[in-house]
């Protein structure tokens, strides 16, 4: 037994690091491209403005980099690349090597792809190789901060030619403006602009040559330069990008690669990417988890993107050209939506100088446009995701004492950017919520507004705004009027306040990129305010629980919901800090059970071994604070929760010069916390604080294989809530008071046990006086009702408000020769919400049996105006639906009943109306921005249970 023992113990060392090796050894670019990851596995260095990479793929899902696992031909190698983002663009610049024969008329030429073999492929931290073997042509790419080297060895005797496509595009953007021209004997240079994700995108080139062109065809757009015939000796292409112009891409590249030496320049790539990753080191483990570790460490370093030169010169969001000071640097790629969660609070434990320059870039934004960024790119704005979360990271800044920024303009750009935000803070700002029968993403939007608003009070409030701070706290707490009670769900609520149809299984319009399940445990910075709308803490234990351990099932489709347990779905980011709220509630061994689970099975080196879209490190930055055994669950409020480390030793430079060693005793036997101490000191309490961290030394994990049932259960072990005491649970109504006929009950509830409702039915707010609910309310009229709910020792609760309608019938139009059909109207432009459709040009008219899209002109950018009369068969309550992608709205009688414009996925709403026997004149608009189209609509008649498709026989048209 002695023997056997020695033995695994031998064999388990064997797996572990290897002395000689450094953390740069152990990435695998490879990590990610497969699945639904989105990484690339080419050329970069960190930060750098080259991302020098093959591509395989254009324009689908999982072509956002360009490069998919699967796939078995590259058509060549581009300059720029996103890193795990769920949109597509980039793709600048394609070189393709080439040994055949080109047509002398290049306009409309494109080579055929290269075919490939995974066994004749390698990638590095800054190196990536793959040998052709059809065409005999060995391609190597390594990179600097502004300049990607290729280095291409033909077969003796083949012909080297390589081919620069400048309209290549990664997606279906425009091209509209773009020149080519040989500037040397050994050098090209080029420019394109294109509109797409982001408008105006700038892209200048300098290319030299290690060796002179023989002979060049060129167009504005491609060309093919031939180098004579191979002896064996290699082609070095060495490529400078600027954004601002050509002389500065010939400048950064003669700063970064004065010479043609490749092997030089690879090395330091190495070097660079060493010294970047051993800021946090791990040892002790396999050498699986080693390789999950530092490749994601090196994913959470390929973002953001430098995009000011060498010279100081950058591209500002209004296309003028600025200058930073000596020293300063400026960047651009926030996928702030993702990355505020941990990639961002990464950063203030390891670069505060990266942190400030961030926030340098988000002020020279809100100076160019009036806003801070949302999901900049490059010098443009995407306006991509949901949120206002650059004030999530300067408040995490501004309260870690990062400050190199002016506090006072940041503060003045969190508030003013969070009232002019283009996704419904409007709305938000007015009624306290989104209505989800007007706008998408209704409850998805509201939850993280109200987290970003808690940032700016807590901003406000350390730098003495007392106003702003009470303001901003209030809205902060807007969460609240979304919950229901009855379903313990948050859920859409119309304008008048009643509930829309819902299945918590469903990717449902009102959510972004989720279920409900997915955003029901959203209120980071207050979650006990959270478990007090569950009624009692037992009650959202047990349903926390639930989400591990529900069906798995999506009733519908969506892509970014992938990496499973239960309805948790860890391949997104909206579900990341869930498995931590146990920490809140007494229970913090569930943490550490879970997050170990997901640490072991969402995470492996594989190319499938990202669960989901990478996000720009949003999802590598959970793994590295996760293995490391604390995690960042509320932004701004300056704790850590604890959790279980993966390894046994981890030391981290911090960014104040510092150093933090991490100890666990054999995490993988054992998988719970017993205790933990900072420096000897015993930490009881279930998070650490940054100050704590940032002061270095030793945090000292003990492990037991079994939970420590008593340590972190007490109250005061819990983190930071903004709410501190109990408070009674909203109330609630679970029956759609809107259009009722004749007469209808109303029951209300609170999930708090014994709590006592007052109401209003005059829209006056209700309190003690007013009166107090006992039975059912029978209501024979339209009605505005407020209630609140009371329990002695509570807080009472917040104000529930809806409008009860009566049904007031719509009367049909006398009219005279009509016949079957309907009309409509096609236009084509760029439309994001239906209104914008009217400023264009229509281009056809004309009458069909059934509003269809098929007819469409082009794929994308079109939109459709169909009118007529539908007729009601009967008197009643009818339902319609619209299903589109991306936006649709129909009118009844000239009122709009459903509104499902700018969704831009395909989703289904519906809306009410009450109509008489007869014809009704109907317009349903639709347009399609991108990425596939789809059109129907339906109804649900007084008489039906459920939707059916309008048959045709009831349309008509005059």
């Amino acid at each position: 037994m002695k023997h056997l023992y020695l033995l695994l113990a031998a064999l388990f060392a064997t797996a572990c690091a290897q002395p000689d090796k450094q953390p740069v050894d152990y990435v695998d670019p490879f990590i990610g491209t497969g699945f639904h990851g989105h990484t690339y596995p080419g050329a970069t260095v960190p930060y750098g403005a080259v991302q020098l990479s093959p591509d395989t793929r254009k324009s689908n899902w999982d072509a956002c980099a360009g490069y998919h696992y699967s796939d078995n031909t590259i058509t060549g190698f581009s300059h720029t690349h996103l890193s795990g983002t769920g949109c597509i663009d980039l793709g600048d610049i394609l070189f393709q090597p080439n040994t055949g024969d080109f047509p002398a008329a290049l306009q409309s030429y494109r080579p055929e792809p290269l075919a490939f073999s995974h066994k004749d492929e390698t990638a590095a931290a800054g190196y990536y190789a793959v040998t052709f073997k059809k065409e005999g042509i060995k391609a190597e790419l390594t990179a600097t901060t502004y300049a990607g080297l290729h280095r291409y060895t033909y077969a003796k005797g083949k012909s080297q030619n390589l081919f620069i496509d400048l309209r290549y595009m990664l997606d279906a953007e425009t091209v509209d403006s773009l020149y080519l021209r040989q500037t040397a004997g050994n050098e090209m240079a080029g420019m394109r602009r294109t509109q797409g994700w982001t408008p105006n995108q700038y892209v200048f080139f300098v290319a030299q040559f290690s060796e002179p062109v023989q002979s060049a065809n060129l167009t504005d757009s491609i060309g093919v330069l031939h180098f004579g015939v191979s002896e064996g000796l290699p082609l070095v292409v060495k490529v400078g990008l600027s954004i601002v112009s050509e002389k500065n891409a010939r400048e950064n590249l003669l700063h970064d690669v004065p010479g043609f030496d490749f092997d030089d320049v690879r090395q330091k790539a190495r070097e660079t990417w060493n010294a970047a990753l051993s800021d946090i080191t791990v040892e002790g483990a396999p050498e699986a988890d080693l390789k999950n570790f530092y490749t994601a460490r090196y994913h959470t370093k390929v973002v953001p993107n430098i995009i000011s030169d060498v010279n100081g010169q950058y591209r500002r969001q209004n296309n003028a050209i600025g200058r930073l000071p000596d020293g300063e640097k400026r960047y651009s790629t926030f996928s702030l939506w993702d990355t505020y969660r941990a990639w961002n609070p990464l950063v203030t434990i390891t670069d505060h100088q990266l942190v400030n320059d961030m926030i340098n870039a988000f002020l020279d934004q809100y100076d160019a446009t009036g806003e801070l960024p949302i999901w900049p790119l490059s010098s443009g704005e995407t306006f991509c995701m949901i949120g206002y979360h650059s004030a999530s990271v300067i408040a995490d800044a501004y309260r870690k004492g990062i400050r190199g920024f002016d506090a006072e303009k940041a503060l003045a750009a969190m508030i003013k950017s969070s009232n002019i935000n283009r996704k419904s803070s409007d709305y938000y700002t007015q009624t306290g919520y989104i209505p989800a029968d007007i706008r998408s993403e209704s409850v998805s939007c509201l939850l993280e507004y109200a987290y970003d608003d808690w940032c700016i009070a807590q901003m406000a409030k350390e730098m003495g705004n007392e106003k702003v701070y009470e303001e901003y706290t209030r809205r902060a707490l807007s969460y609240i009027n979304i919950f229901d009670g009855g379903t313990k769900f948050f859920r859409g609520k119309r304008l008048d306040g009643n509930w829309e149809k819902f299945n918590p299984f469903a990717p449902g319009r009102a959510y972004t990129e989720a279920t409900a399940w997915q955003y029901r445990f959203y209120v980071p910075h207050d979650v006990y305010g959270l478990v007090q709308l569950f009624g009692r803490t037992e009650n959202f234990i047990e349903q926390l629980d639930s989400l591990f351990i529900v069906d798995s099932r999506i009733d519908g489709e969506l892509s970014d919901i992938t990496g499973l347990i239960g309805q948790y779905g860890h391949g997104n980011e909206p579900s990341h800090h869930m498995a931590y709220l146990y920490n809140y509630v007494g229970q913090p061994w569930k943490t550490q059970a879970v997050v170990r689970r997901i640490l072991d099975e969402m995470y492996h080196p594989t190319p499938e071994g990202v669960i989901g879209n990478e996000d720009c490190g949003q999802m590598s930055a959970w793994y590295v604070f996760s293995s490391l055994g604390f995690y960042p669950v509320c932004p701004g409020s300056n704790e850590f929760l604890l959790t279980t480390p993966l390894f046994p030793k981890a030391t981290l430079r911090l960014s104040n010069g510092k150093t933090l060693e991490i100890k666990a005793n054999n995490p993988r036997r054992n998988g719970y916390i017993d205790r933990v101490t900072l420096n000897g000191q015993e930490i009881t309490a279930n998070y650490i604080i940054y100050s704590q961290l940032m002061e270095g030394g030793t945090l000292d994990f003990t492990l037991s294989r079994q939970p420590n049932l008593a340590r972190g259960a007490s109250d005061e072990a819990a983190p930071y809530s903004l709410t501190g005491a109990p408070e009674v649970s909203i109330p609630y109504i679970s029956q759609d008071v809107s259009m009722f006929v004749n007469k209808i009950e109303v029951t209300f509830a609170s999930a708090t046990p014994d709590a006592t409702i007052y109401y209003t039915l005059d829209g006056s707010e209700p309190d003690e006086t007013s009166t107090r609910y006992t039975s059912p309310i029978l209501l024979t009229s339209s009605q505005s009702i407020k209630a609140k709910a009371y329990k002695q020792g509570y807080a009472p609760s917040h104000t529930f408000a809806v409008n009860a309608t009566r049904a007031v019938f719509e009367k049909p139009v006398k009219t005279t020769g009509t016949t079957p059909g309907v009309n409509y109207r096609y236009y084509e432009g760029v439309f994001r919400w239906t209104h914008e459709i009217k400023e264009s040009a229509f281009l056809e008219t004309g009458t069909l049996p059934y509003p269809a899209i098929n007819s469409a002109k082009q794929e994308d950018h079109f939109a459709f105006i169909f009118t007529g009369f539908i007729e009601a068969p009967e008197d009643g309550i009818y339902g319609f639906m619209t299903r589109s992608d991306d936006g649709s709205v129909l009118f009844i009688n000239g009122k709009k009943i459903v509104i499902n414009d700018g969704s831009h996925a395909a989703t289904t709403v519906t809306g009410k109306v009450a109509l008489q026997k007869g014809l009704h004149p109907y317009k349903l608009i639709y347009f399609e921005d991108y990425e596939g189209h789809e059109l129907s609509w339906g109804w649900k008649r007084p008489s039906a249970t459920r939707f059916e498709a309008i048959p045709e026989r009831y349309l008509y048209v005059k």
